[in-house]
């Protein structure tokens, strides 16, 4: 079963049976990341994609990057906080979301597919990845969720991809991608805020990202016009 495969069927499973217990509900992933981990240490790729690779000091890394963090504070503040029934298991559900579910979906999307689509072009790359990701979060209808919804949903999830995808294209480390998508899904998890509820903030952030990935992706475009006239 290839990775793909493997975590639409985990996505399916946890659409329709719905574990109570949050380990449980991505017990399918952890192999994948196991093995993603494992071949990248035996091709020795980790600098690969770990590297960012436009220089940055830290202080204009920290700018450049600014609006992701401003999101995640949107968000924590809006959910008035971090909700859980303990600290350990705030712990263990951070731990959980980044070093398996945000690992192993940024390398499937944002690693993987977008490195085999840069050989085509960026544009190719950014939005087909993007569409890739959107599109597994059609699953979700498997569970009852109404057709409004996930389609909000995919949109979103098309537009996050789209920042992601382009953070990379621009230099940036898909650690930066990994940590970012961890505490993101550490947020809606723990989120006491039903989606319904918060629909205004949620199409607010919405436009706030997709106009971070128009600067991104005219950066990006313009880093490249810059580079073929001095390569010309």
């Amino acid at each position: 079963m290839s990775r793909g495969q493997g975590f639409v069927v985990n996505g399916a499973y946890v659409s329709m049976t719905h574990p109570t217990t949050h380990y449980l509900q991505f017990l399918g992933i952890v192999p994948l990341a196991i093995g993603i981990a494992f071949y990248l240490t035996k091709t020795k790729k980790w600098p690969h994609f770990f590297s960012f690779q436009q220089n940055m000091s830290f202080k204009p890394r920290i700018l450049f990057l600014s609006p992701l963090l401003l999101y995640l504070l949107i968000i924590l503040i809006g959910n008035k906080g971090v909700h859980g029934s303990s600290i350990v298991d705030l712990v263990l559900i951070l731990l959980t979301q980044t070093l398996v579910i945000a690992f192993v979906e940024e390398m499937v999307f944002r690693g993987f597919i977008l490195n085999l689509l840069l050989a085509k072009s960026y544009k190719v790359a950014v939005l087909l990845s993007s569409f890739l990701f959107a599109f597994t979060h059609s699953l979700n209808m498997l569970s009852g969720q109404s057709v409004a919804n996930t389609i909000f949903q995919i949109l979103f999830a098309f537009v996050i991809g789209l920042v992601l995808a382009l953070l990379i294209v621009n230099g940036q480390s898909i650690g930066v991608t990994i940590v970012f998508h961890g505490l993101n899904n550490l947020l809606q998890f723990t989120s006491p805020v039903e989606a319904n509820d918060s629909l205004l903030i949620n199409y607010t952030l919405l436009l706030f990202l997709s106009g971070y990935a128009l600067y991104l992706w005219n950066r990006k475009s313009t880093l490249s016009v810059s580079h073929h006239q001095v390569s010309g």
